[in-house]
Formats: C-alpha cells, sequence, structure tokens
C-alpha cells in the first residue's frame, strides 16, 4: 500500500494525472488565491494560490457505493476489472 501512495503523490506532484480503471482519478488542481480571516484574530488573511489534491471517483465506485456492497465485495470487484484490463491492454 505504502509503494501504491508513493507512486500516486510522486506522478500528481509532477504534474501527471493518474487514473485507476472503474476507481477514479488522482490529480492536483490550482485553488485561486483568497480572502480569509484568522480564527483568533478574526483579521483579514489574504490566502496565496496553491495546489491541491484531488480525487474524482469514477462511475463504477460512485455505484458500488449506492448499492452499499460491502468493502470486500467492492474491493474484489473493483481488482477483478483492473486486472482484466491490463490483460485486455497486453
Amino acid at each position: 500500500m505504502n509503494a501504491f501512495v508513493e507512486a500516486i503523490t510522486y506522478y500528481i506532484s509532477e504534474g501527471t494525472p493518474v487514473h485507476i480503471s472503474n476507481f477514479g482519478t488522482f490529480e492536483v488542481r490550482k485553488r485561486a488565491a483568497r480572502v480569509s480571516h484568522d480564527v483568533h484574530s478574526r483579521e483579514k488573511i489574504l490566502v496565496g494560490e496553491q495546489n491541491i489534491p484531488v480525487f474524482r471517483a469514477e462511475k463504477a465506485l460512485k455505484l458500488a457505493t449506492k448499492q452499499e456492497l460491502s468493502d470486500e465485495d467492492m474491493v474484489i470487484e473493483t481488482l477483478s476489472n483492473m486486472i482484466l484490463e491490463v490483460q485486455h491492454h497486453d
């Protein structure tokens, strides 16, 4: 699992979105500069533009959560689809 997270972190930090079929896409988006408030002093502060990591779930994952599949069933189904896609590309 650590290698998986490290790989995603590496690629999105380089600006490359990571797409996992039937699961979703990890990418980095720019958040525009904005005015915020200091919680303690209530002063207005300017928060500069930031890069933020974003995950966008695919339809298969969204449907699986709506159907209330068990976590194990969802993982098995997602991994099976990923394996089939990899075999299809070979």
